[in-house]
């Protein structure tokens, strides 16, 4: 029964959206932060739905091999099972770039809304389906384009309840970790104000995105400690250079009216654009 319901809920987003004309990310995200998914709260039956929309997308990109890595973890007494994305594109190389992104939020609020008393939706447009729309765009522009690396996209389960995806895919992701070279993470993209983009991580690698700003975007390093607190920080703590991505905290976090409503899709495209091209000259590198 369970089974049914997620596949007849698969076939109802489905038809929501491949709405003709609108953008990849306005598809993924409208996809996402639908009430039909209730929030992706980890742990739960809408956050496998949501999993297995991300699996499907990963799996419509040629030469992607991409599957689910299910784990339980225990969170104030309570044992639930989540799942991680993993997608993989083998280039036979000696050295693997890590994209990752968070994919769950906070369901129907809690401890964690921001929202007093309001037992609703919390969609998560921005935190995080952006992360994911563009972790996802990204996949498809460059798995063609960066073929000196492998290629490594994760996208997290149960990151709000404590980081819990990203911790698990990292001990046990070993045969990955040994050829790692650099992990990229995205949380929270979708609302860049004043073309600034923040970023925080490994200095020589911030440095050198830093030097990639342009007209339409300036890249800010943080003045809050991302990196050690976001799912990047357990590449960080190893030693692997590694970079986390935010267009900043705003006042819709945590909250009900954290909507498709108020992402800036244009401000993605341009951040699609620009990381595009420093990647794909980072792999030439």
């Amino acid at each position: 029964m369970l089974k049914f319901g997620l596949n007849i809920l698969l076939i109802i987003l489905s038809l929501n959206v491949n709405a003709q004309g609108e953008a990849y990310y306005r598809r993924v995200m409208g996809c996402l932060a639908s009430d039909s998914l209730q929030g992706r709260e980890g742990g739960t039956f809408y956050e496998q739905v949501a999993a297995k929309f991300i699996l499907e997308e990963f799996s419509s990109i040629p030469n992607c091999r991409a599957k689910l890595q299910s784990f339980r973890f225990t969170k104030d007494s309570m044992r639930s099972k989540s799942q991680n994305i993993i997608a993989y594109f083998d280039h036979h190389a000696p050295k693997t770039l890590l994209l990752s992104a968070h994919y769950d939020h906070i369901g129907l609020g809690g401890d964690l809304s921001m929202s007093q008393g309001v037992h609703a939706v919390h969609n998560g447009a921005d935190d995080n389906a952006s992360g994911v729309a563009l972790m996802l765009g990204l996949a498809k522009a460059l798995s063609a384009e960066c073929k000196t690396y492998n290629l490594l996209f994760v996208s997290y389960g149960a990151h709000e309840k404590g980081l819990y995806g990203s911790s698990n895919f990292f001990n046990k992701a070993k045969k990955y970790r040994s050829k790692l070279v650099l992990s990229i993470n995205f949380d929270m993209v979708g609302r860049m104000k004043n073309n600034l983009f923040y970023t925080d991580g490994t200095d020589e690698i911030v440095d050198d995105i830093v030097k990639a700003s342009n007209e339409q975007i300036t890249f800010a390093k943080s003045t809050f400690d991302r990196i050690n607190t976001l799912d990047s920080k357990w590449f960080f703590q190893d030693g692997i250079p590694s970079l986390t991505f935010s267009t900043g905290r705003h006042i819709d976090y945590h909250k009900v009216s954290d909507d498709l409503e108020y992402i800036n899709f244009e401000g993605m495209e341009i951040i699609h654009s620009t990381l595009q091209e420093w990647l794909i000259n980072w792999c030439k590198s």
